[in-house]
This record gives structure tokens, sequence and C-alpha cells, in this order.
């Protein structure tokens, strides 16, 4: 786990995972708007705010829009994340995945029960 830790205005003291990198803009970009298809569903945040069952879910998913656009802009400033308004259900769950099993990611996406981008360090 990366000993970078992130403060500021609204930011807790996290020791982020190696998932937390600067990434270029295009990557937030895809996330968001992605057409590709796993499982046979549209993988993009949007495809998903419109998959929602109730106004609980279409907050949740609000969020992690925000959360995309907060790695674009951070991806434009060279940075890892910028807080954004709206984004504060998707960080608090990410920082609980943090917390719980030291990867940012869902445990659909951890390798071996460990975040993807640890192994091997």
């Amino acid at each position: 786990m990366k000993e970078r830790k992130e403060k500021g205005a609204g930011m807790k003291n996290v020791r982020w995972c190696g998932c937390m990198d600067v990434r270029p803009w295009r990557d937030g970009f895809a996330d968001i708007f992605s057409r590709d298809l796993v499982d046979g569903k549209r993988r993009g945040e949007i495809y998903e705010l419109f998959e929602v069952k109730n106004f609980e879910e279409f907050k949740d998913e609000l969020s992690d829009i925000a959360w995309g656009f907060g790695r674009i802009i951070a991806g434009l400033m060279g940075k890892a994340y910028v807080r954004i308004p709206g984004d504060g259900i998707h960080y608090n769950k990410v920082v609980d995945r943090i917390k719980e099993y030291g990867c940012m990611r869902s445990k659909r996406f951890l390798v071996d029960g460990k975040c993807p981008n640890e192994g091997g360090k």
C-alpha cells in the first residue's frame, strides 16, 4: 500500500492502494462513458445510472459519476484525485474498501483477494 496520504479540504487521511495513481484523463472519461460490454452489460457509469432500481441507487451512481469527473480533472492537473461536489458517497465507499481489504476497487476486481496493483511489489 502506498505511503502517500491525501489531506486537504474535505479529504481524510488515507493510505491509498496502487489503483489510486495519477491516470490519464482519457481513462477517466472511458470509465464514465465506456460502451464496452462486460458480462453482457454496458460498463460505463452512465449506463449503470439507467439500471438503478431506487433513489438510493440513483444517488450512489451519481456519486460514482462525480468521482469519475474528479479523476478526470485530477488527471489534467497531474494528481491522483480532486474532490468535487457530489462525490461523497463514492469517496466514503472507497475509503471503507481501503480500510476493509486494502484496495479502492470492488472485490470483484481483486486478484487472489489483493489489490491488482499491489501484486509483486
